[in-house]
């Protein structure tokens, strides 16, 4: 490793996603209140400030990060041009965020959008994909992540296993318990190169992969890829119950 790299002197991009719609946030809203008025999961607030407020105030802060893509649907980005502006108090304005583009039907396709986005700046350094309601990852764990790509090409957040796992049929009858051996659970932010990162990706539609991470298009392309620890409290927004536990997180951090 160079000594610009050590000393932090090479900086980040970070692709924020949330271009998804939250289908699975929305199941059952007859039994949690969730409705097609409400609004995208991501603009929900949580200790006092939107989800993504609060996972654009760590990247927005990090110093070895220098510019963000913000990739929403393509009916939030009015919303999100007024919080990334600092018109919706007490969130922004966010200086770091250089472009908000509208996602795709998927988060692959979104994330392409946002590396495209990025490609046309010339940005040759390391770009890091974060789930924008994923609002917990701190400063350490994007440390982390930076510090993997600048020693092995790639790294992306982990942490292993620590429940028994248990394989079902079709009936819920178990049929098999599963070694935790070596059995990571993945989060973001995931970490690369950006030109490995649009290789990858143009690779991947040209076979037409489909994959609900980045990772796994470069491990279907046959790359290494490096793991480095995460955070067991850097959790993501996928279900009502989970808003509880993240403003806990959020509070204890906060207050």
């Amino acid at each position: 490793m160079s000594a610009d790299a050590r000393s932090g002197r090479i900086q980040a991009a970070v692709i924020v996603a949330c271009g998804g719609r939250g289908s699975r946030f929305r199941d059952g809203a007859e039994h949690t209140g969730i409705s097609d008025a409400t609004p995208e999961k991501q603009f929900l607030e949580i200790a006092g400030k939107p989800v993504l407020s609060h996972t654009l105030d760590v990247i927005e802060n990090h110093p070895r990060v220098s510019k963000i893509i913000l990739v929403l649907p393509l009916e939030a980005l009015d919303r999100g041009k007024r919080l990334v502006s600092g018109q919706w108090p007490p969130s922004g304005p966010y200086t770091k965020v250089k472009a908000i583009i509208a996602g795709g039907e998927n988060r692959q396709e979104s994330v392409a959008k946002g590396l495209a986005e990025l490609e046309q700046t010339g940005w040759d350094g390391p770009v890091l994909v974060h789930d924008g309601v994923r609002p917990c990852a701190s400063a350490r764990v994007y440390d982390r992540v930076i510090d993997g790509v600048l020693s092995n090409g790639n790294a992306i957040a982990a942490i292993p296993l620590r429940d028994t796992i248990k394989k079902a049929d079709g009936n819920r009858r178990v049929s098999e318990t599963l070694s935790r051996e070596g059995l990571w659970l993945i989060q973001t932010p995931q970490g690369f190169w950006a030109r490995e990162l649009i290789e990858a990706y143009d690779e991947g539609k040209k076979r037409g992969l489909q994959v609900t991470d980045d990772a796994s298009l470069l491990e279907a392309l046959g790359r290494a890829v490096y793991l480095v620890d995460g955070d067991p409290i850097n959790i993501k927004l996928t279900y009502k119950e989970d808003m509880a536990i993240i403003e806990a997180i959020l509070m204890r951090v906060l207050y």
